[in-house]
């Protein structure tokens, strides 16, 4: 019996040892587990270029020479071109979905055209936008960890030139005026990266009605001009941002269950 017995614990013995070899093998042999998904705070202070294309309104009224009131609505031109330049602002992530931000901007630009005056059709108004620049706030919605809707607004300013031309003598006046307005856009945002965002914005710019001197050249030099100039000025801008964060992401808020 006592052989009987042995024997059976040898045989469970012979038999259980491969299948618990079998079993620390499969345990080794298991894959880590996956990496954790990078953390995205948007606070943050960034720098960073963008690049895009522009057109503007431009309504003149020829409203004096020297002395003399015109008052006489010399039509619409409407330039547009390319912009470009750079941008430095910083975010703050107030909890899991609402970001708040400032931002600077500066962009020189190339936009241009004419249109002639209907009432002298011989001649033509001739304008140029070389740079733009915005100082806005903004409030950001996060769509997801990772891309941020926002909306913007704050001030606006422009530099641009006018000249009057004749295609019979030429340029016979111009001058040039950097004006202040306003600006407000929308925009998305995407962090690609914890450090790196990629950016679209419409914005339109405003800038009212104002007076722009001009002085006399060529056969008129030393006569004074003045115009009356309604402008708006729309973008449609591509950027890319460096971000410094400054702030873990705040957790998002938990799950209440019953």
């Amino acid at each position: 019996m006592k052989r009987v017995i042995g024997g059976l614990a040898v045989a469970a013995l012979l038999v259980g040892t491969p299948l618990g070899a079998a079993s620390a093998a499969d345990m080794a042999l298991k894959a880590p587990p996956p990496p954790l998904p990078p953390v995205y705070s948007w606070s943050a202070c960034y720098i960073g270029a963008n690049t895009g294309g522009a057109w503007a309104r431009k309504d003149t009224v020829f409203s004096t020479i020297a002395t003399t009131v015109v008052n006489e609505d010399e039509g619409r031109a409407t330039p547009r071109g390319w912009a470009y330049g750079g941008q430095i602002g910083c975010d703050y992530q107030v909890n899991s979905y609402l970001v708040l931000g400032i931002r600077g901007m500066w962009d020189g630009a190339n936009l241009t055209g004419s249109n002639s005056w209907p009432t002298v059709p011989t001649f033509s108004n001739n304008y140029k936008i070389d740079s733009f620049g915005t100082a806005v706030g903004k409030v950001g919605i996060l769509v997801s960890p990772a891309v941020e809707l926002y909306g913007l607004a704050g001030a606006a300013w422009i530099r641009d030139s006018l000249n009057f031309t004749s295609s019979i003598f030429g340029e016979f006046a111009n001058g040039d005026q950097t004006r202040t307005g306003y600006d407000a856009g929308v925009g998305l945002s995407w962090m690609f990266a914890p450090k790196w965002d990629l950016w679209v914005e419409y914005d339109h710019m405003g800038f009212g009605t104002k007076n722009m001197a001009l002085s006399g050249v060529g056969l008129f030099t030393g006569i004074p001009y003045t115009a009356n100039v309604t402008q708006s000025v729309d973008k449609v801008l591509f950027g890319i941002d460096y971000r410094i964060t400054w702030a873990s992401a705040p957790a998002a808020a938990p799950l209440i269950t019953k």
